[in-house]
């Protein structure tokens, strides 16, 4: 029996363990020409010629394209980043066009050998491998993915990751419907030869266009490049202003990315600020502050989406550790209770749309607008609930007072249309909490009869 619960133990530590991404070593947001390494604030060297190109979401400007020859980004490999390591994962959104070769990334050694990368050759994914010879001499070779991981979808972003580890190589691609696949090699890399890698096309080879390519120093389980995904393919993430709906005001008055840094319940982010690198966190008095790096949960951050606008999506963004929502005021930037007030509704950027690049992870994912109305009516005592929800749910309401006692407890199967009326005679502030599957609100009540 105890072996049975250490087991169970076990499994649940794993379980929970493999729900946290950490945050990459190197991170390009690739928007437009900027070759900037947001993490450690580098530029990347460009070579040839870059544009600007529409991201995944069909934002102009929010992606990269090279020239068809000779165009690609640079960066060194330094010893503490890469030497001595064996395991790493690269991940990025590549756009499939219509040429039928494209190379998306690769590596090289100090001698010039093409090492590691990836390409498209016709409609099939290609990695670039080597092997030595009794010499000792580098020899490329390719090695070409299983036939069920292709580009048949056609034109579209595509998300890829790569996962090196010690007992092979693990590629998942996730095409423009939402399509994961995975594939599986022996081969393992020596990282210690890796000397350079470029992002784009390599010799003869042209590019395609590339989208907030990632290198971690760990091999991301499937688990994790799916949760990556997923949190990729629904929020824009790279140099995002985040509006304050009430006061128009913006967070800081600088501009954002989102780091996915795992998921519980809901998906979980780092906001750093792309002006000085720093992270938002939040102390044990409730007040935000910027940090260098992200180091606990005060620093990660939960977003509840509400609506999209003409403006952009309107989210109320949540501290993991804290439970409090980013509130805005006119002096400054504090956290306050839960009250869901439009001072804690954040408007993520502007978009702008484009037929041409757009794929369909966008519209497979659309946020469905969500209305609420929940006050007190005070001619008749009660509470009025009304909430209009985007598809039928299961709900759970509950009315809580001032001293967190639970006052009333109300469940509906199945609604998408929720009302519902709770009279109440004694005087306070109470708190209403509506949960789903899906959904999350907190709204404070004052009552005064």
């Amino acid at each position: 029996m105890k072996k049975c619960i250490l087991i169970m133990m076990l499994f649940f530590t794993v379980h929970l363990y493999s729900q946290e991404i950490p945050l990459p070593i190197n991170c390009f947001p690739l928007n437009g020409t900027n070759s900037e390494d947001i993490i450690s604030g580098q530029m990347a060297d460009i070579h040839g010629s870059v544009y600007a190109l529409a991201d995944r979401f069909g934002i102009k400007g929010k992606a990269i394209s090279f020239a068809k020859k000779d165009s690609y980004l640079s960066f060194p490999i330094t010893e503490t980043s890469f030497q001595g390591k064996k395991e790493f994962t690269f991940t990025y959104w590549m756009y499939a066009g219509k040429d039928s070769i494209a190379q998306a990334f690769w590596a090289k050694d100090r001698n010039d050998n093409l090492l590691l990368g990836m390409g498209k050759k016709g409609a099939n994914p290609v990695l670039n491998i080597y092997h030595e010879n009794r010499q000792q001499s580098v020899l490329p070779d390719q090695q070409w993915m299983w036939s069920d991981s292709n580009f048949d979808e056609g034109n579209g972003w595509y998300f890829v990751a790569i996962a090196y580890t010690n007992d092979g190589t693990h590629f998942y691609m996730v095409t423009p419907k939402g399509k994961m696949t995975e594939c599986y090699s022996a081969f393992t890399p020596d990282w210690n030869l890796i000397s350079s890698i470029g992002i784009g096309g390599i010799d003869d080879l042209p590019a395609t266009g590339m989208d907030d390519f990632k290198v971690y120093d760990k091999a991301l389980s499937k688990e994790q490049v799916l949760i990556l995904y997923d949190a990729e393919s629904q929020l824009g993430i790279g140099n995002e202003a985040l509006y304050n709906v009430e006061t128009g005001n913006s967070l800081y008055s600088s501009t954002w990315y989102f780091h996915c840094v795992g998921k519980q319940e809901t998906l979980q982010y780092a906001l750093q600020n792309q002006a000085d690198l720093s992270f938002v966190g939040a102390d044990v008095g409730y007040t935000l502050a910027m940090m260098p790096s992200i180091g606990s949960n005060y620093q990660k951050w939960t977003f509840h989406p509400l609506k999209d606008t003409a403006k952009g999506k309107i989210f109320m963004i949540e501290n993991v550790a804290t439970g409090m929502n980013l509130t805005d005021t006119h002096e400054g930037v504090l956290q306050q209770v839960s009250d869901n007030t439009y001072a804690q509704r954040w408007c993520m950027g502007v978009s702008e749309k484009t037929h041409q690049t757009e794929s369909n992870v966008k519209k497979n994912r659309e946020i469905t607008p969500l209305s609420e109305d929940i006050y007190y009516d005070k001619s008749v005592g009660m509470v009025r609930i009304r909430i209009s929800f985007p598809e039928a749910v299961d709900a759970k309401i509950r009315l809580i007072n001032s001293q967190g006692l639970l006052i009333r407890e109300l469940v509906s199967d199945g609604v998408q249309l929720l009302k519902e009326d709770i009279i109440l005679q004694v005087n306070g502030i109470y708190i209403v909490a509506i949960e789903s599957d899906n959904y999350r609100m907190i709204k404070k009540v004052f009552v005064n009869n």
